[in-house]
């Protein structure tokens, strides 16, 4: 039987990945990577205004502080020129644009 809290953030990262696969990025979900981000969402050709990559860390719960988490995904985003994104339950925050 899954853990709960696995398959409550595994859930919330499809569903951020077809939010972004609506507005037209392919998304890639780096699963069981235990990378920086969970979801690498890359912008067609014609989106000039948008053409950088963007890391985004999904968070199902808002219990904790995540500062750590953060510090290091917009270290990764900055060095290799992405945005990074923290997409909430409630909300969604740049972090690097």
């Amino acid at each position: 039987m899954s853990n709960k809290n696995y398959v409550r953030g595994r859930n919330f990262e499809y569903k951020i990945k077809k939010k972004y696969e609506k507005k037209g990025y392919i998304v890639f979900r780096t699963a069981g990577s235990h990378s920086v981000a969970d979801l690498i969402a890359i912008p067609k050709l014609e989106k000039i205004n948008e053409w950088n990559p963007i890391l985004i860390q999904c968070k199902a719960t808002t219990k904790k502080t995540y500062e750590k988490e953060m510090k290091e995904l917009v270290a990764i985003a900055s060095k290799y020129g992405c945005r990074a994104i923290l997409e909430t339950k409630n909300k969604t925050i740049k972090l690097v644009i």
